[in-house]
């Protein structure tokens, strides 16, 4: 029996095409781009061209992409640069307001800020997990902000609502950050759009490999390098080019855009959800999915089973060869309600009974409908033992 890979929102395989370009450099290509001679230069034409690839995927041009090592180190670059920006201006009182669904890596640079002295603020959400505008917009009149918002929930899939945000933080005079990690490859990414001073990509979650990531800058956005070193990236980011890496995600930003912007009838995925999610809900007596009543991503299954603990159906799925999760992956190992869940109202028994489902470009039919027997057999068996 082959094991499903159901968590595609934790990190996705990694695409044929991009293991293909990464074997070449690793295997024959693997001068360092910063060197003088002949092809080390090719190699730094190289990074040129993923680059583009990525910029592309962003609607930016190639300049405003500064290549990390995944969404942590960018959002904590764009963080430090808000930071450095108010004490390069005095601003006083500095502020940071996130909101009350973001991911950990978010919430953990706000709470850095808060222990040197920021005002942590929270935005809270609705019960389909979108940000409390008023709110926001009352915060904002008291004066500049740091505002960081993310724009795929990863564990409920909801597309938040950006519309006008950035021009009323700008208003305000403060710096607008999205966390785009999840979004890629689902929805087009549009940072010039968005209104992002800065925008955090992770190439493991469309088909890169882990250990790679890409912070977006906007045109006017002040920037301070988070590492002292070397002048690679232009001196915006020290250390070694990890060239292999970077072309994979170049590649891989060329698959995701071409995904993101595919017609409804060429994606296969809306059908997939819509066939999985019907069928739990006719197959799980009392069970529902979180936040059908707004725009989520087609990857994104939010399964509630009221009465079952998440883990309990999870150890269960895994005697069946079926890998899923119950929240974020970087909170899986501790077994604790969802704090996403939590925010948007429900109860902690609720967020404690919540299934993640997140499939993939590469699930299949087959799949979908393994998936679905075994959650429905796991729910079954275990509430007869209950």
């Amino acid at each position: 029996m082959n094991t499903i890979y159901f968590d595609h929102n934790a990190t996705t395989p990694v695409a044929p095409e991009v293991t293909a370009a990464m074997c070449e450099v690793l295997e024959g290509a693997w001068h360092n781009p910063s060197a003088r001679y002949p092809r080390a230069k090719q190699m730094a034409l190289r990074i040129e061209q993923a680059r583009a690839q990525v910029a592309g995927l962003a609607g930016v041009s190639p300049g405003q992409v500064i290549f990390t090592s995944g969404g942590t180190e960018s959002i904590a670059t764009a963080f430090h640069s808000a930071e450095q920006d108010c004490f390069a201006k005095k601003t006083a009182p500095s502020r940071v307001a996130t909101s009350t669904v973001e991911h950990s890596a978010v919430k953990a640079c706000a709470q850095g800020l808060a222990d040197r002295g920021w005002q942590s603020l929270a935005i809270p959400v609705d019960s389909a997990g979108h940000f409390n505008r008023p709110h926001l917009s009352a915060l904002l009149s008291e004066g500049p902000c740091f505002v960081s918002l993310q724009v795929v929930n990863n564990e409920t899939g909801v597309i938040s609502h950006l519309e006008g945000i950035s021009e009323e933080v700008h208003r305000a005079g403060g710096l607008f950050h999205l966390d785009g990690v999840q979004a890629p490859g689902k929805i087009p990414v549009d940072a010039q759009g968005w209104g992002a001073d800065y925008l955090s990509l992770a190439a493991h979650k469309f088909g890169g490999p882990k250990g790679i990531g890409a912070l977006i800058l906007g045109a006017n956005a002040p920037f301070a390098p988070l590492m002292a070193g070397g002048g690679q990236e232009e001196g915006r980011r020290a250390g070694t080019l990890n060239t292999a890496s970077i072309i994979g995600m170049g590649v891989a930003a060329e698959l995701a855009g071409a995904r993101g912007t595919q017609k409804p009838g060429d994606n296969p995925m809306p059908a997939r959800q819509q066939r999985l999610e019907t069928a739990l809900l006719a197959g799980i007596e009392g069970a529902w999915v979180n936040c059908t009543e707004t725009s989520r991503v087609s990857a994104t299954t939010s399964l509630t089973v009221p009465g079952l603990e998440a883990h309990l159906v999870l150890a269960y799925l895994d005697t069946l060869g079926i890998e899923a999760s119950a929240g974020s992956a970087c909170s899986a190992t501790r077994v604790a309600p969802s704090p996403v869940l939590l925010a948007m109202g429900h109860s902690e028994a609720e967020a404690s009974s919540t299934l993640r489902l997140s499939q993939g470009p590469s699930t299949t039919d087959e799949e979908i409908e393994r998936v679905i027997a075994g959650v429905i057999e796991a729910t079954s068996t275990l509430r007869a033992l209950s």
